[in-house]
């Protein structure tokens, strides 16, 4: 029991200078505060059973990115994606409805979405990190739960 409180507190502690620092060192990146919906184009590289199935696909998607406080971001990614299969097979066309958070470092982020993939129906979270300068982001994540697993490259544009 001990062992909890001593936990609890030392999280709390950590919170709360994490939380202070964020707003002492907070900047204010272009385009951060203004730019919170875009447009994203998605190159997915299939892997393990799912990469036996099915090639390298692409997508688009709708993109949401709320600054909630310094260091934190609200986001949100609903998307169409598209896997051709071998030769005389029909091809995936999936649709993700995915949110989630970041932590924003400066031009740097990392962080995950939970969602859910039509045609494969599955619930996956989905970690992410990337870059974002100004309206342009680039990020890298991988879908890894379920039969489907996947890793992604999204270049987005806000706007």
């Amino acid at each position: 029991m001990k062992k909890l409180h001593v936990s609890l507190v030392l999280f709390l502690v950590l919170g709360f200078l994490v939380f202070s620092m964020s707003i002492a060192v907070a900047k204010d990146w272009p385009g951060r505060e203004t730019r919170t919906m875009g447009v994203a184009v998605k190159t997915f590289f299939p892997y393990a059973e799912y990469g036996d199935e099915t090639d390298t696909g692409y997508g688009i998607a709708w993109i949401y990115d709320y600054p909630l406080i310094p260091l934190i971001d609200l986001t949100a990614d609903v998307g169409y994606s598209h896997f051709s299969t071998p030769e005389g097979s029909e091809s995936v066309n999936i649709w993700n409805f995915t949110f989630g958070g970041r932590l924003v470092l400066g031009p740097f982020f990392m962080g995950g979405e939970t969602g859910y993939y039509t045609k494969v129906e599955e619930w996956s979270y989905v970690p992410s990190m990337g870059l974002r300068f100004g309206a342009f982001e680039g990020a890298l994540s991988y879908k890894s739960v379920g039969t489907a697993a996947w890793t992604q490259l999204r270049f987005g544009y806000y706007f």
